[in-house]
């Protein structure tokens, strides 16, 4: 073995995150299985190493460092800004939808209020999300019960929980699961603003360098070019992703959280990231407003 495949063979691999979701899986496929190379400042193809987690797990596991890439909740990045900075490829933006609060059928209430859910227990994909802080930015009095995204709805359905927060592919099988949107935050967050909303964000850890984490956004941008062009190979990938049957509801999914915003973060999306933090630290639901420079 020559040196340099001797090095290369000694290198560990790069880390990757993403969630288990249909438009993360469609961005990530070519980049995973070898289509798309990721390479240093060399030219030598960099190893990598792909798993994947729920964002409220992912948020954890950023939060100590876990991985070199990773998706995360946008409402999050102020607590891990010390150690990673954020993409201009991989967001999952909102333009007029995104988290929603459901009811079950015919217990709608007087929304827009904000102390129209005080004392009612409220499920919540896990305190760190940004339909949590979306929540907490537009009410007040309610009682957050944790738990995992993909068990809202039928614990809302089934009455361990008065509303609930769905994110993910739960915003498209309501009716199915026997529950109904009472209002989508994300559209409110987008009228009140003006602006879109970014849900997710990928992160890179800082100390990869700048050179670096460029190329790691070259690659994912790339990634998600591929997966343009070959959209029935990758999204057959996305398929093995979510819940439900694959219908097109998974392809339609992919298009509203996989798309230009995600190949590079535009400027009004870049304002609507400094917007969140902004209103958010001035509610109090943040302890800093972190700077949104964007590799």
């Amino acid at each position: 073995m020559s040196r340099g495949a001797e090095s290369q063979a000694a290198r560990p691999p790069l880390t990757f995150a993403y969630t288990p979701d249909p438009d993360d899986a469609f961005h990530y496929f070519a980049l995973q299985h070898g289509h798309v190379p990721l390479r240093d400042e060399s030219g030598r193809t960099v190893p990598a190493a792909f798993s994947t987690g729920h964002v409220h797990d992912l948020n954890r596991r950023a939060s100590r460092g876990a991985m070199d890439v990773t998706a995360i909740s946008s409402a999050f990045f102020p607590r891990v800004d010390h150690r990673y900075a954020i993409l201009a490829s991989g967001a999952s933006v909102g333009r007029g939808y995104g988290p929603a609060l459901a009811v079950r059928p015919g217990e709608r209430f007087a929304s827009r209020r904000r102390t129209a859910l005080a004392g009612r227990r409220v499920a919540i994909p896990g305190a760190t999300t940004t339909g949590a802080l979306l929540l907490r930015y537009f009410y007040d009095g309610y009682q957050p019960v944790e738990m995992p995204f993909d068990r809202i709805a039928a614990a809302l359905a089934g009455g361990e929980v008065d509303a609930g927060v769905l994110i993910h592919e739960e915003l498209l099988h309501c009716a199915e699961s026997g529950v109904e949107k009472q209002e989508c935050l994300g559209r409110r967050w987008c009228e009140e603003t003006g602006l879109p909303l970014p849900v997710g964000l990928v992160v890179a850890r800082r100390s990869l360098g700048r050179p670096m984490l460029a190329r790691i956004r070259e690659a994912l941008a790339d990634s998600l070019l591929f997966a343009r062009e070959h959209r029935a190979e990758a999204l057959g990938f996305a398929r093995r992703f979510g819940r439900g049957d694959a219908s097109r509801h998974r392809d339609d999914f992919v298009d509203k959280f996989a798309n230009d915003d995600t190949l590079c973060m535009p400027e009004d999306v870049r304002q609507g990231l400094s917007e969140l933090y902004r209103r958010a630290r001035t509610k109090g639901l943040i302890d800093h407003e972190p700077a949104t420079d964007v590799v």
